[in-house]
């Protein structure tokens, strides 16, 4: 059971440091372009966005899998 949480806890880490580092990134991106301060300005941002989507992740997930499960079957 502690090492099913473990894992759940790394695919929740690296699935919400993906997605908040792409979408901030992108967002970065339109708002400034490719300045100067494109990396010090998107790094602000994904230090903000990545513990909300890690604590939604951590969460909802589990939700998710189930509402999936259902579907699928």
């Amino acid at each position: 059971m502690r090492q099913k949480i473990l894992a759940h806890c790394i695919y929740c880490l690296m699935m919400s440091a993906t997605m908040t580092g792409c979408v901030s990134a992108t967002v970065t991106a339109v708002n400034l372009g490719f300045s100067d301060a494109f990396i010090r300005e998107w790094l602000y941002s994904w230090s903000i966005a990545f513990p909300i989507g890690f604590g939604v992740l951590l969460a909802l997930s589990p939700l998710y899998r189930r509402a999936v499960d259902a579907i699928v079957r």
